[in-house]
C-alpha cells in the first residue's frame, strides 16, 4: 500500500536513529574527539565501513545531530493556535528557555562552535532548520505590534527595522545562553528575567 513503511525501511530508520543517539551521547560525554566510527559500529554491532551506507562522513552525522536538535527546539516554540497574540512573545520565551534548560548540550551544539572543523552544507538543511526556530518569534513579535511579519519579509525591510527585530532576538538568546551556561547563578527567577526583558524589547519597537 502506498505510503506504508516497509520492514526494511523501518529497520533502516531505527538504525539511523540509534547511530544518531550513540553519537550524541559520545559527543556529550567527551566532545567531538569522542565521536568515532569504530565506537559507534561496536555498539550497533556493525563493521565500521558499513556505517558509510547510512552517513557518508562524520560531518553528515554531525549535521543529523544538529538537525534533530533544531527540530526539537522548533517544535517546542511553535505557537498554539489558541494563543492570544499579546501572549505570543511571552509564550515563545518560556518555551525557548524551558527547552534550553532541559537540553543544555543540544542548545550549545546548535548555537556554539562545539565542532571545530565541521562545515554545515552551504545553504543546506541547517539553514532551514534554524529559520524554523526563529520564524515563530518574528511572527509573534509582529502580532504583538499589530502587524504581520515573517522571516522572509525581514530581508526587505529597512535596516533600522531589521536591527530592532534582531535586538529582540539578541536579548532572548543572550540571556538564555548565559543562564544555560551558569553565568547568572544569582538570578532566582530565570523565566521572569527572560520574559520581562524580551517583552520590554518588543515594547521598545513601538517607539
Amino acid at each position: 500500500m502506498t505510503g506504508t513503511e516497509t520492514r526494511r525501511e523501518r529497520q533502516r530508520r531505527e538504525l539511523v536513529a540509534e547511530i544518531v543517539a550513540i553519537a550524541r551521547r559520545q559527543l556529550d560525554e567527551g566532545g567531538r574527539a569522542a565521536v568515532s566510527w569504530r565506537g559507534i559500529a561496536r555498539e550497533v554491532g556493525m563493521n565500521p565501513a558499513s556505517l558509510y551506507t547510512y552517513f557518508p562522513s562524520l560531518d553528515d552525522l554531525f549535521t543529523a545531530l544538529i538537525l534533530e536538535s533544531y527540530g526539537s527546539l522548533a517544535t517546542a516554540v511553535r505557537p498554539s493556535a489558541d494563543e492570544p497574540p499579546h501572549e505570543g512573545v511571552a509564550a515563545y520565551c518560556r518555551a525557548y528557555l524551558d527547552w534550553a534548560l532541559t537540553n543544555p548540550s543540544q542548545f550549545n551544539l546548535i548555537w556554539t562552535d562545539q565542532l571545530p572543523g565541521y562545515e554545515a552544507p552551504p545553504g543546506g538543511p541547517t539553514v532551514d532548520a534554524e529559520t524554523a526556530v526563529i520564524a515563530p518569534l518574528v511572527e509573534v513579535i509582529g502580532a504583538a505590534l499589530g502587524t504581520e511579519a515573517s522571516v522572509e519579509q525581514l530581508g526587505s525591510v529597512a535596516e533600522e527595522t531589521l536591527h530592532r527585530y534582531l535586538s529582540v532576538w539578541g536579548t532572548l538568546h543572550g540571556l538564555v545562553a548565559l543562564l544555560v551556561n551558569h553565568h547568572l547563578p544569582f538570578v532566582d527567577d530565570p523565566e521572569r528575567l527572560v520574559v520581562d526583558q524580551v517583552v520590554r524589547s518588543v515594547d521598545a519597537l513601538r517607539g
